[in-house]
């Protein structure tokens, strides 16, 4: 059997495809013993840079130009892998495979668009392979690989100033990219209201520069203590925020699977996406989503269209209990993860 000690993988995006991808680059690197290429999109270049198992990322020039593409074409090629694997299975994360120098290609279980055409090999989706991480797995089951344990090798660079307000602490992601994913707005207020009267609680508004002033509102409406952090820091900064609080209350989001990887207690809030899909992985997860009724759920991909209407359902009463609950566990979530996320206090 030939030895492997180059590993280029390809995922391009999004945001919690690319968390979901992470246990899968761990376990390659940690059963090969050796460090992993990934070709990922520009935007998320500096989150997949904080995986200890990564050796060199390339971004993949999604709207670049033709100087662009050849600076691309050159880094992609210019090592020969003794694996590669597409982990996105699109048409143009398959181009990527076809286009580098590997010994053998491996494509996704789940290939769409002309994704199939440019691998070598195609994994056998497994009979449980229905949740997106689930189908990523397939690829090292094909390879030999036991997929587990899952863990997030992260390491983020330290966040200067980082202040604690005090205990409970609660964050609130109340935007996600897509208006029917979100819970809405004056929910999300009522909520704080209730965490501050009732149980003291400090709140944190987590999003980014475009959020600022939803955060803003709900600042001054829920009252004292509470804290707009929208737009104040990169997008890596949420891995140390999280790891201070002690519980994140989020829509489908990117705030969403950072908690989940760092092991913050979660509420995650679904509509029209399918939290068996796409949904978060870990112990200290609390999953809330309407009935359905009798016009059943809504299609998992019709969050690209439409209000908020089915996830506004949830209730305000719901999700407070949900996080009263999360906080009385006391899942100890100093002691999660620890291992598999680190922050970089190096200097």
């Amino acid at each position: 059997m030939t030895e492997v000690k180059r590993i280029l993988v390809v995922k391009l995006s999004a945001l919690g495809d690319l968390f979901h991808a992470m246990p899968v680059v761990h376990l390659l690197a940690e059963h090969y013993g050796c460090k992993v290429d990934w070709v990922t999109q520009p935007e998320y270049a500096a989150l997949v840079e904080c995986h200890q198992n990564v050796d060199r990322v390339i971004s993949f020039p999604r709207k670049g130009g033709m100087a662009d593409s050849k600076t691309f074409l050159r880094q992609l090629r210019v090592r020969h892998y003794d694996l590669a694997l597409d982990l996105q299975g699109l048409t143009k994360s398959g181009l990527v495979l076809g286009l580098c120098r590997a010994r053998r290609k491996i494509g996704s279980s789940h290939p769409r668009e002309a994704a199939k055409f440019f691998a070598g090999e195609t994994p056998v989706a497994g009979p449980d392979s229905v949740h997106a991480l689930d189908g990523l797995l397939d690829s090292l089951v094909h390879l030999g690989i036991r997929p587990e344990p899952l863990r997030y090798p992260l390491r983020f660079p330290p966040l200067a100033h980082l202040q604690h307000p005090g205990s409970p602490l609660v964050a609130l992601a109340p935007r996600s990219r897509w208006p029917a994913k979100d819970w809405p707005e004056g929910h999300f207020i009522e909520l704080g209201k209730r965490l501050i009267a009732e149980l003291h609680a400090k709140i944190w508004i987590l999003g980014g520069p475009d959020d600022q002033e939803i955060g803003e509102r709900c600042r001054q409406e829920m009252g004292a203590g509470v804290e707009n952090l929208c737009g104040r820091h990169p997008l890596l900064a949420l891995g140390p925020l999280l790891k201070q609080v002690d519980c994140l209350v989020s829509n489908d989001s990117g705030p969403m699977h950072f908690a989940a990887a760092v092991g913050t207690p979660l509420v995650a809030l679904f509509g029209p996406t399918d939290p068996a899909l796409t949904g978060p992985r870990g112990d200290a997860i609390r999953v809330l989503r309407p009935e359905p009724g009798p016009e059943g759920y809504p299609p998992h991909r019709s969050y690209k269209k439409g209000g908020n209407a089915f996830i506004s359902r949830i209730s305000v009463s719901k999700v407070f209990e949900a996080v009263v609950a999360q906080l009385q566990m006391n899942t100890g979530k100093e002691d999660v993860g620890k291992a598999d996320f680190l922050i970089d206090e190096t200097p």
